[in-house]
């Protein structure tokens, strides 16, 4: 039974998570309140008898892995011929183990691990995948650590881990308990002397690799899934570094019975001599799969013996790798030769027997079933999700120079550009080319430099890309909390310009025209903003993303109304006008500068004709002196102008865009 004991004193408060488990918490006051300084006296967890709750909703009871006969076949788009990628994989994981999948480059690690998580397409897979001896689904009872560090490189290590807590621990752990539980898995993974230092910029200095490593790790293990998926935990790391992130994982695995499975490519000897289990994979073939310690003999019986005091996982990859062997047909039969020799030896047999005695076992016991069924995907509803992403992006945003920081200094300097290079135009006919141009470049440029968000929303899709695969919380959230986020930040970017860029001109000299100016502004860069996550979503790479999203700029720059005045946009080219944003901006822009403005038009010195003035536009006989605003628009085809509607178009383009957007990722499946 789950039982908190709390009490309103100086003496510090222990919460009793089960008959294994305690945390003791000591409470003191200060000025502002109470403030709980959380410190870990021991925490010994018993996983079997816990009444702990992963964030896939599962009960906590160990979990089992088995697999045989597994394979995943592509075909050759080209010559039609299917490839077999994992080819009649077998074996067997238990609670408390941790299972190296190792070989050489190529040989189908990654792709096996991503079979066994449940992340590749299942019409291409073929084979039984077991959960304590009974099919399931692996992705409800898992967590997935992927080789990249998708962490927010602003937030410290403990903001991380904390924010990752808030999304997977439900609604009925309190936040001294959520508190407790990342102090926990700081203390387990070594990170207590970092927890407040930052992940790490291009612009602040943050944590080594390692620690950042093992911060990742602990953002997606926090809630002690069944089984863990780890892509090459150690890719990138010197031998130490990679000798203590694999300890602390063994250990976690260790005290929580929890089931590891981890793809790396070339361990150390100390490295090495922590798994307990070794696959070793030849071209999608098993080579072997079996105790580690047991590995030596086997190869010792194939007449390969491990050198002394040399690495046998060094040796074991000399073996096999067949990349540099010139004949193909000898490289193939190399492998096939280790291939068969396992097939046939007695490690298989003993495998195979105890896949048999896992599924008869919990098949008299009677073991449920893993299904979405038997589980719940989310711990919070929409809503909540949502406010914890606002919570986070927002100090995301607050810190991240790239998120909008930079953007807003790029903006308040092309604002002065502007300002100063259309100084005071004045209200003459001479200067209403330069009064639409300096109107037309804010739009455009404006909307340009929305390319400049495309690294900040790329760290943080990383990171969503990351939860999402592990059930932390749905797209909708994401995005929506995304959207909330912008607001803000974009009235901060359109005010700044306009108070460099408004006066500095001399556009429409009142307070209403002014907020206006502001409105409009930022009605496109909301748009802007929007088409940039659309078009990074689909492209979530960095060059390509901000070349598609430049060209997508320059091509509404061409088709707004000012380069080519509106009556003149060619026939085949009229769609693009109506469905450019950047067109609608400008012209409400520019209908609310000029409504209500008289114009001088200029004077004639020739005495002896009745003409006394020269007028462009408005009447053109040459007895009146001024010309309206609206004489401009309507000369230059800017007529009916429809402000309200015009605004509602702007709010209709990023409500389509936020939607795509909500869509490109919702249809982007975890599988390849």
């Amino acid at each position: 039974m789950e039982h908190v004991a709390q009490h309103r004193s100086s003496e510090p408060q222990t919460i009793v998570r089960d008959t294994t488990t305690t945390i003791t918490i000591n409470e003191s006051e200060n000025k502002n309140g109470n403030q709980i300084n959380l410190k870990i006296d021991e925490l010994y967890i018993q996983e079997k008898n816990s009444s702990f709750t992963s964030s896939n909703g599962a009960s906590n009871d160990s979990v089992s892995l088995a697999w045989r006969n597994l394979s995943y076949a592509v075909t050759n788009p080209k010559t039609k011929q299917k490839t077999n990628l994992v080819h009649e994989a077998s074996g067997v994981v238990k609670p408390g183990e941790v299972m190296a999948i190792m070989g050489p480059s190529g040989a189908g690690k990654s792709t096996l691990l991503d079979v066994l998580a449940g992340r590749k397409n299942p019409k291409l897979t073929t084979g039984e995948i077991y959960l304590n001896g009974k099919p399931g689904q692996v992705k409800y009872v898992s967590t997935y650590v992927m080789q990249e560090d998708a962490l927010m490189g602003v937030l410290t290590v403990r903001e991380n881990i904390q924010f990752a807590a808030d999304l997977c621990f439900p609604s009925s752990y309190s936040k001294a308990e959520r508190k407790a539980r990342v102090q926990a898995i700081i203390t387990e993974l070594g990170l207590d002397r970092v927890a407040d230092s930052k992940i790490g910029t291009v612009f602040v200095r943050g944590v080594s690799g390692g620690e950042k490593r093992r911060a990742s790790i602990a953002t997606q293990v926090l809630t002690l899934p069944k089984i863990i998926f780890l892509d090459e935990p150690t890719s990138g790391l010197d031998a130490a570094a990679s000798y203590n992130v694999m300890k602390a994982i063994v250990q976690m695995a260790r005290n929580y019975k929890l089931t590891v499975v981890a793809s790396i490519h070339q361990p150390s000897t100390e490295t090495y001599s922590l798994f307990d289990k070794l696959c070793i994979l030849g071209r999608g073939r098993t080579l072997y799969m079996g105790k580690r310690e047991k590995a030596i003999d086997y190869f010792k019986t194939l007449g390969h013996v491990v050198p002394a005091y040399s690495n046998p996982a060094d040796h074991f990859l000399y073996l096999i790798n067949s990349d540099f062997m010139t004949d193909r047909t000898q490289a193939e039969e190399h492998i096939t030769q280790f291939s068969d020799s396992f097939e046939n030896s007695d490690v298989n047999k003993l495998l195979q027997e105890e896949i048999n005695t896992l599924i008869e076992q919990h098949k008299e016991t009677g073991t449920r079933i893993i299904s979405s069924s038997t589980t719940h995907r989310y711990q919070h509803s929409f809503l909540q999700q949502t406010m914890i992403l606002v919570r986070r992006s927002f100090l995301n945003a607050m810190r991240n120079l790239l998120v909008f920081w930079v953007r807003i200094i790029l903006y308040v300097a092309l604002g002065l550009l502007i300002g100063t290079t259309y100084w005071q135009i004045g209200y003459n006919q001479a200067n209403i080319t330069e009064r639409l141009s300096s109107e037309y470049f804010s739009v455009a440029f404006l909307s340009f430099m929305s390319i400049a968000g495309i690294p900040g929303f790329l760290e943080e899709r990383l990171v969503f890309q990351r939860e999402r695969g592990n059930g932390f919380y749905s797209v909708g959230p994401f995005v929506l909390a995304n959207t909330i986020i912008s607001i803000p930040f974009l009235f901060i970017i359109s005010g700044s310009f306009t108070a460099v860029t408004y006066s500095a001109v001399g556009l429409h000299n009142d307070g209403k025209n002014a907020i206006l100016f502001i409105v409009y502004m930022f009605l496109c860069l909301n748009v802007a903003e929007a088409m940039v996550c659309f078009i990074a979503s689909i492209i979530p790479i960095f060059i390509a993303s901000l070349a598609i999203t430049a060209f997508a700029n320059g091509f509404w720059m061409v088709f707004a109304g000012y380069l080519v005045r509106p009556p003149n946009i060619s026939k085949g080219w009229k769609w693009a006008h109506y469905i450019d944003y950047q067109k609608y901006s400008f012209e409400t822009i520019l209908y609310n500068d000029l409504k209500g403005l008289n114009f001088n038009c200029e004077r004639l010195n020739d005495t002896s004709s009745d003409r006394m003035y020269n007028c462009f536009y408005g009447d053109k006989s040459g007895r009146s002196a001024t010309f309206t605003g609206e004489d401009v628009l309507n000369e230059l085809g800017y007529t009916n102008i429809r402000p309200a509607l015009w605004t509602v178009i702007l709010i209709a383009m990023a409500i389509i865009y936020r939607l795509a957007f909500f869509a490109v990722l919702r249809l982007r499946k975890n599988h390849s």
